[in-house]
């Protein structure tokens, strides 16, 4: 009596890797001193994504920290730019707003940052436009196109 044996076929899929950034870095911009943490996952289109950013801020008008439920993560080569509205913060005028930085991956060279901009959603940018000061960044961003 001879048995059959079929073994189930192994199929592989590979689905195109997400565009990506994480990292994190000190900015210093004036008087303000703001330390970012970032890890966030582009979206279908532009105007989507899904990550978080933590944020310390010391600055001449107080000191300031919080998180931003990223929602919009936008990817051109080296240059990200997220925005999110924030979710906790220890200044309670800040949650509910809109926050929106930009970082760019210079590899091994220094990186750069800009501050957080926060607004008022659907007011100010969010992750699509806005032009950015850019410093260089004490600490390292990759991004993953």
């Amino acid at each position: 009596m001879f048995r059959l044996f079929i073994a189930p076929l192994a199929v592989a899929s590979f689905a195109a890797a997400a565009a990506s950034v994480s990292g994190s870095g000190t900015v210093t911009f004036g008087s303000s001193i703001e330390h970012i943490t970032l890890s966030a996952a582009a979206g279908a289109t532009p105007t989507s994504g899904t990550g978080r950013a933590t944020f310390q801020n010391r600055a001449a008008g107080g000191n300031f920290n919080g998180q931003i439920d990223i929602n919009c993560v936008n990817i051109v080569g080296n240059t990200v730019t997220v925005s999110g509205i924030v979710t906790h913060a220890n200044k309670k005028e800040l949650i509910g707003r809109e926050g929106v930085f930009q970082v760019v991956d210079n590899g091994k060279r220094t990186d750069f940052a800009s501050i957080i901009n926060f607004h008022e959603p659907g007011i100010g940018t969010n992750c699509t436009a806005g032009e950015f000061d850019l410093v260089p960044v004490k600490g390292d961003f990759t991004v993953e196109p």
